[in-house]
């Protein structure tokens, strides 16, 4: 048996030579460090099973072998700088006479602090401005959408073209991580997607020139055609496409070099698909480089357009509203009238109806789905066994809450008797962007509740995500989005410049390219900075983080520039009507520019997808989703950072507004 090290510490007054000669007259025992200078304490090598005996010595304290040290850990090493040079920041399908591949989506610019102002101010149709995307300016009545959509060196006077001088560059890129969309709709249709995933550049792997990062799926238990793409050598849609590119693009994304999957709710419904990516992750084998499994970021992109606001009472048939923080407000003696800013007060916002019997408008106060999907337990799961999931509340402009939240059961509004009650469904075809059905009927329920709902949105074991406008100087949440106190970061949503679908505009480089848009681009936009997060992690600690840790990195390094829009004048508002009503403070990229009519439900007209609009934060809070590319400490550049004047060092600001819940 081998002898290990052990360490003996002596009673005071032994006599160290004399209890040497004593135990390694054993065999058992041997000398190997008299430990000269340092009184009663000698290191013997000591068989195993003599250690016992040992200790028993009259002259002894303690007898212990010694432990074996570990290793020391060899951290990771810091990844090289990626640069992306000599882009333009903007995108639109437009201008397909210039190389795709010389854009870079607006949050590169938007969400990141190392990309210049461009300068100077420019004047476009007369009005002079620099900021970057959809913005307003004040010395219109309701603002300029402006033209302005990319910059460079050399823009052109009407915004038709552009330089190309900006330099993107990060230290992380999500590499190793897994990054999932888990897809709502029809699923794959198309055949035209036959090795599309091979093809296109926004998704090839820097490290791996000629090699994709999209990976076809033979999803376990799964049998829908849409989720065997190996066998089929097709893992897309036109939506995916979007989703991934967004999320990962080299041009669009931040997981730049994340690799990139695809599932398909058709034919398998949501708790099997789930359940199917679950056991995936939970089976993956250590990556070879990192010594530890691939983590993955799931995209939980489906809706359920309808159930944001399935139901709606008229505003004059609400005895009272109550709020946790508002406390309650009861009908006044005359009526609500035309002040609603009791409502607004608890973030709870009245729609116009137009009744299908009667053929009047009424202001009424909308909710969605009064119970949440029994599928959130599978979500939960999927959370708990360590994959990052973000969702969004998708497009139907629903404001809710997670059912931990204070307003989940502790805000709502009570009526009495029977009252007339209005049921909102898709259209007949089921398409969710056709113009919706509404139906009237009675109902004697008492208390509804504004801030619950359905789907797979309204969880806490999740990232909760808003789409934000790519605007810096209009920073307001799209019209269209859904909303609420339990968001916990904005993305970005209409026209991010991605990978275009075999049905996109072709450039002069050959390839498709186009714009994106919805709660289905906030969320792989957030998705993408998530792998970063990921990423990062593991190169300072060795570890990956877990979702909890994913999720509380990005609330704190999120910005808080999200502004708010009043619809309309709350306190005053404008007898419900076909008139329309457009927000007062701007119009925006989010209504396209043309003033598309807000709060107005109408059978027939008003789609459940993207056509429920308003501008109002309703409680969201002001957290853009925020990548700190080049691993700075953002307390001084909490702006963009100047071209001029002294550029280092910079001073200190003192004066950085608090991200604070409800600014919206």
């Amino acid at each position: 048996m081998a002898k290990l090290i052990t360490d003996v510490l002596l009673k005071d007054g032994t006599d160290e030579t004399t209890f040497i000669n004593d135990v390694t007259s054993n065999d058992e025992v041997e000398l190997n460090n008299m430990m000269t200078g340092i009184a009663n304490f000698v290191v013997l090598n000591v068989e195993e099973n003599y250690i016992d005996t040992l200790q028993s010595h009259a002259s002894v304290v303690e007898a212990q072998q010694e432990a074996e040290a570990d290793s020391p850990l060899n951290y990771p090493s810091m990844p090289s700088t990626y640069t992306l040079s000599n882009k333009s920041i903007g995108g639109t399908t437009y201008w397909t006479n210039y190389n795709g591949q010389d854009m870079i989506s607006y949050q590169h610019y938007l969400d990141t602090d190392h990309i210049p102002d461009p300068t100077p101010d420019r004047t476009i149709n007369g009005f002079t401005g620099h900021n970057v995307g959809a913005h307003h300016f004040a010395t219109t009545p309701r603002g300029q959408r402006d033209q302005i959509r990319h910059f460079g060196t050399n823009p052109s006077s009407d915004g038709s073209r552009y330089g190309s001088d900006s330099t993107f560059y990060t230290t992380y890129t999500g590499k190793h991580v897994d990054i999932v969309t888990l897809e709502g709709g029809d699923g794959i249709t198309n055949s035209g997607y036959a090795n599309y995933h091979t093809s296109h550049p926004d998704w090839q792997d820097p490290d791996n020139s000629g090699t994709s990062r999209m990976i076809p799926m033979n999803w376990t238990n799964l049998s829908g055609s849409s989720n065997n793409q190996v066998s089929n050598n097709t893992m897309l849609t036109d939506h995916a496409v979007g989703v991934l590119s967004a999320a990962g693009g080299i041009n669009s994304g931040f997981g730049k070099k994340s690799s990139l999957r695809a599932a398909y709710l058709t034919g398998d419904g949501i708790s099997n698909c789930l359940n199917s990516i679950r056991t995936w992750h939970n089976s993956k084998s250590n990556n070879p480089v990192t010594g530890l499994p691939n983590p993955t970021v799931l995209l939980l992109e489906w809706q359920h357009t309808a159930y944001g606001k399935e139901n709606a009472i008229r505003i004059e048939d609400i005895d009272s509203i109550t709020h946790p923080v508002h406390g309650t407000a009861n009908r006044p003696g005359s009526g609500w009238g035309s002040d609603f800013s009791e409502f607004i007060l608890r973030d709870m916002i009245p729609f116009q109806l137009l009744d299908p019997v009667d053929g009047n408008w009424y202001w009424v106060m909308t909710f969605g789905r009064q119970t949440q999907a029994t599928y959130r337990t599978v979500i939960e799961q999927c959370w708990d066994d360590g994959i990052v999931v973000i969702n969004g509340g998708g497009n139907n402009g629903g404001v809710w809450c997670t059912n931990t939240h204070p307003n989940w059961t502790g805000a709502y509004c009570t009526i009495s008797g029977n009252k007339f009650h209005y049921t909102m469904t898709k259209a007949a075809s089921g398409n969710q962007n056709e113009g919706c059905r509404v139906i009237r009927g009675l109902t004697n329920t008492t208390t509804w509740y504004p801030f619950k709902c359905y789907g797979p949105h309204g969880i806490d074991k999740s990232i909760n995500t808003a789409a934000g406008q790519n605007s810096e100087g209009n920073p307001a949440l799209d019209f269209y989005t859904s909303r609420g106190p339990s968001i916990d970061v904005i993305g970005r949503g209409t026209i991010t410049w991605v990978a275009g679908g075999i049905g996109g505009s072709v450039f002069t480089d050959g390839y498709r390219w186009g714009t994106f848009g919805g709660t289905s681009c906030a969320l792989p936009t957030v998705g993408g900075k998530a792998a970063c997060y990921i990423e990062k992690h593991y190169i300072i600690n060795g570890t990956y983080p877990t979702p909890d840790e994913v999720k509380n990195s990005m609330i704190a390094e999120a910005k808080a520039t999200s502004m708010s829009v009043a619809t309309t004048t709350w306190s005053n508002v404008p007898s419900a009507s076909e008139n329309a009503i457009v927000p007062l403070q701007s119009r925006t990229l989010a209504d396209g520019g043309g003033g598309t009519p807000c709060l107005k439900i109408q059978a027939g007209v008003t789609p459940p997808n993207t056509g429920w609009q308003y501008g109002d934060g309703a409680g969201t809070p002001s957290r853009q989703a925020y990548w700190n590319a080049q691993n700075f400490n953002r307390e001084q550049t909490y702006k963009k950072r100047p071209t001029i004047g002294v550029l280092f060092p910079r001073p200190r600001k003192f004066d950085i507004p608090p991200i604070e819940e409800n600014a919206l």
